[in-house]
């Protein structure tokens, strides 16, 4: 191969590792927002329940902040796993072109890593990411639960 196809492979390659590391930035911002917006429904149902008016209004409000809640947990959950494809499809593009350079960086990584099948060298990240969505959906749906059979 000549120099200048593996340095046009190698610039290609550095331009898709950034592209990846982008992506995985926004899934973090994504995180962020719907942890600040399930945090702030909590917030306002504490605020509803120390501070509510008649226990109607205040039931069906919390009713539907617990159906609400529980969507936007199931939103987040669906969020994170599209995230999950898209990282999937760009480091799979990326271990395909590392197989024209010197060393395969993220290759190596991967395989040392056990290529995440073994627990006790690396856990999925989305294994992780998806519990807070599930216990929150959980959290959220015990409240409508609750709040919609008083």
């Amino acid at each position: 191969m000549t120099e200048t196809r593996q340095e046009e492979l190698l610039a290609i390659y550095k331009l898709h590792a950034e592209l990846a590391d982008r992506a995985s930035q926004r899934r973090e911002g994504a995180n962020r927002l719907y942890v600040s917006l399930l945090l702030g429904l909590l917030v306002f149902l504490a605020a509803l329940l120390r501070f509510g008016g008649d226990d109607e209004t205040t039931r069906l409000m919390a009713c539907a902040a617990g159906v609400f809640g529980a969507l936007l947990a199931g939103s987040w959950y669906v969020v994170i796993r599209s995230y999950r494809q898209l990282n999937t499809g760009k480091f799979q593009a990326l271990l395909d072109l590392e197989k024209k350079l010197a060393y395969p960086f993220f290759g190596r990584e991967w395989k040392l890593l056990g290529e995440g099948r073994d627990v006790s060298r690396y856990w999925r990240l989305t294994v992780v990411e998806t519990t807070l969505p599930a216990l929150f959906a959980l959290l959220f749906l015990a409240l409508a639960g609750f709040a919609c059979t008083l």
